[in-house]
């Protein structure tokens, strides 16, 4: 049986801005940490769990 990973996008991307100790940002000053968090906790997951498919909403 396949393994099916679904992700709420908005929470994590909300948790992953918010929980850095540390704002990160581009040279223009644009916040990244979003971005950066959510990627870094994905491919954890990814890695960890080695589902079949994913979905991300």
């Amino acid at each position: 049986m396949a393994l099916v990973l679904l992700i709420d996008g908005h929470s994590q991307a909300y948790r992953a801005y918010f929980g850095m100790k540390t704002p990160l940002s581009t040279r223009k000053g644009e916040p990244t940490a979003a971005v950066y968090g959510f990627a870094r906790k994905l491919l954890a997951t990814l890695r960890e769990v080695k589902p079949d498919y994913v979905a991300v909403a």
